[in-house]
C-alpha cells in the first residue's frame, strides 16, 4: 500500500468522501460534498493520509492541529491492519509538524476503533460527552505523547 496526501492527490477525493460519509453516524458529521470537501483539504490546520492500493482508497486518518492534535482515522475494511497503519501515518505527520501528543475520541461502542487505538500506545484518560444531532453521546477519549525530533540538536 502506498500512503497519499489527499491535499495533492486529488484523484482520490470522490473515494474519500464515499469512504468519510460511510462512517459519518461513528464519527459524528454529516455528508458532505465534493466542493466543501476541496475547500476544506486546503486548510492549513489540517492534514489528511491516506492509503491505496491498486487505486483504491482503502483508508483515511485525519490530524486537526486546531483541536489540540486530534486525530481520526477509517477504514474500508476491518482487521486488516489498515487502523494500525494509518495511525503511524498521522503520527509521523503530526511529529513533523511539532505536534508533541495526539489525541482521539471514539464512540463508547466503537470498540474496534478502542482496540486500534490501545494497541498503538494510546493511553485511555476516561470518557467524555459529545452532542451530536441534539443527543448525548458518550465516548472514550485517548492521548499519545510523541516524541518530536529537536530542531536544534544539528543532527
Amino acid at each position: 500500500m502506498r500512503v497519499v496526501n489527499l491535499r495533492r492527490e486529488r484523484a482520490f477525493v470522490d473515494q474519500y468522501i464515499r469512504l468519510r460519509d460511510s462512517y459519518a453516524d461513528l464519527l459524528l458529521t454529516t455528508p458532505v460534498s465534493r466542493e466543501e470537501t476541496e475547500k476544506w483539504l486546503w486548510r492549513e490546520d489540517i492534514e489528511v493520509r491516506g492509503l491505496e492500493e491498486n487505486g483504491i482508497l482503502q483508508g483515511v486518518a485525519i490530524l486537526y492541529l486546531h483541536r489540540e492534535g486530534e486525530i481520526a482515522f477509517f477504514a474500508r475494511e476491518r482487521n486488516l491492519g489498515i487502523g494500525t497503519r494509518l495511525l503511524a501515518i498521522i503520527e509521523e505527520t503530526a511529529r513533523e509538524r511539532g505536534i508533541p501528543a495526539v489525541r482521539a475520541w471514539t464512540l463508547k461502542e466503537n470498540a474496534a476503533a478502542q482496540r486500534v487505538f490501545e494497541k498503538c500506545g494510546f493511553s485511555r484518560e476516561g470518557t467524555k460527552v459529545r452532542e451530536y444531532k441534539g443527543e448525548s453521546r458518550e465516548g472514550v477519549s485517548y492521548r499519545k505523547e510523541l516524541s518530536v525530533p529537536d530542531s536544534g540538536s544539528g543532527k
